[in-house]
């Protein structure tokens, strides 16, 4: 799967990125893993451009998603993308994990899935590096949440 840059550019302007949403509590994101992977990568098999994220209730709040890209910025950073290309080459389509949260030093957290066409002819593949990687995200808020709590506990003595 491949896009010539100013396609994609045009494609993601023209809102034709498919998105895909699903919702779980915070003890049951693990358990969407598969789902949210699947929803994903249906539309990427049909050569569409896709966005799917994860969402869920939490304090700090934290969301996840998937996303096709030419590049390892988020489809938010479209005029970033465009700088940093050249519009008229072909690149091939990469899928990206992202998990983004005010908790996270930098706000957000953006790593290679593989490119399309790894990932859809490997999708168990797939599914133990996303899950990999998700259970750090979570880790790391769990860790960061702790921290604060810790801070919290010593600013009241």
């Amino acid at each position: 799967m491949q896009r010539n840059v100013q396609a994609f550019i045009d494609e993601v302007t023209a809102e034709k990125v498919k998105p895909v949403t699903l919702q779980a509590s915070y003890d049951q994101l693990t358990s969407k893993l598969q789902v949210w992977l699947d929803s994903f990568l249906a539309v990427v098999a049909n050569d569409q451009l896709a966005q799917a994220e994860l969402t869920t209730d939490h304090e700090p709040a934290i969301s996840f998603r998937l996303e096709t890209s030419v590049i390892n910025l988020p489809l938010a950073n479209l005029t970033e993308i465009g700088k940093v290309t050249m519009a008229e080459d072909e690149m091939p389509i990469n899928l990206y994990m992202i998990a983004e949260s005010e908790a996270f030093r930098s706000g957000l957290r953006i790593d290679e899935l593989g490119s399309a066409e790894d990932v859809l002819a490997d999708q168990a593949g797939a599914l133990k590096v996303l899950t990999t990687w998700f259970d750090a995200q979570l880790d790391r808020l769990d860790t960061i949440m702790a921290a604060g709590d810790e801070t919290d506990t010593e600013n009241k003595d």
